[in-house]
């Protein structure tokens, strides 16, 4: 039997057991694609990500315990964190990683992990009756994305006391819903959460990928460069987002709680 070697990262905190966690399998030599979704349902976290080094490229893939997605914020963090502390890469050097939505770049950056992701066109759009009804309120704002519904609600405490219906999400034709607003928290600038039952996570901890939209769309709104952003999951997290002319750079700390080996 082979082994491959993994470590379980809390992405986006320092403390142990909060955060979003995601397991990184460091791969020697190539498996297949139902072997990596059959780790992903094995472990008991919502995101495994699977690195391989060849040559100077490293190559990632994502899976969430029900499928292969093709972005994934905290598990790259959780990669990158990974690749620099194994030593694989010495900490100055940035790291590039091919993936499906193409090439991902990460630098340490300050104690933080800094990746680079796209930014996400927002269109407007008038709220869709089903959506209304299933927020509860009249949103104040809704936008689209390639992938998900991104909600501007009007006060930090109806983000933290919302009860989605995760079946009822089944009709909406989006990976996920982000619901958001301003933060009452001194240091913070805004606060959401986010919902994919679509990819099999009911509710991601901390997700990276919508801040490709939230960090240009808030930035705009408050007339600031960069923002402070608090997940309010149960168990949270920060993001510091930085829109660029043609991406978006989001950064966070990590800290890793577990490793061992797996066989396959």
């Amino acid at each position: 039997m082979n082994r491959v070697t993994y470590f379980i990262v809390n992405a986006f905190t320092t403390d142990l057991y909060k955060g979003n966690p995601a397991a990184v399998c460091l791969l020697d030599s190539t498996i297949s694609e139902l072997t990596m979704q059959k780790i992903a349902q094995e472990i008991p976290v919502p995101t495994t990500a699977f690195v391989q080094k060849k040559g100077n490229d490293f190559f990632l893939k994502w899976f969430t315990p029900e499928m292969e997605i093709p972005i994934c914020g905290h598990g790259t963090i959780a990669s990158a964190f990974i690749v620099w502390q194994q030593a694989i890469l010495p900490l100055d050097s940035s790291i590039t990683f091919q993936t499906l939505s193409g090439p991902l770049q990460a630098r340490w950056c300050n104690e933080l992990v800094e990746i680079t992701i796209k930014k996400y066109q927002l269109e407007e759009i008038e709220c869709p009756s089903e959506l209304e009804e299933w927020l509860g309120t009249k949103p104040k704002y809704v936008g689209k994305t390639d992938l998900d519904y991104i909600v501007e609600l009007s006060h930090e405490e109806y983000i933290a006391d919302f009860e989605p219906d995760f079946s009822a999400m089944k009709q909406f034709p989006v990976r996920g819903v982000c619901i958001t607003s301003m933060s009452n928290e001194e240091g913070i600038d805004i606060v959401s959460r986010f919902f994919s039952p679509a990819q099999g996570i009911d509710e991601d901890h901390v997700n990276g990928s919508t801040h490709g939209a939230l960090g240009p769309y808030w930035c705009e709104k408050l007339s600031i460069e960069s923002i402070v952003s608090k997940q309010l999951s149960k168990r949270g997290g920060l993001l510091y987002v930085t829109p660029k002319e043609k991406d978006v750079a989001i950064a966070g700390t990590a800290v890793r709680i577990l490793w061992g080996e797996l066989l396959i």
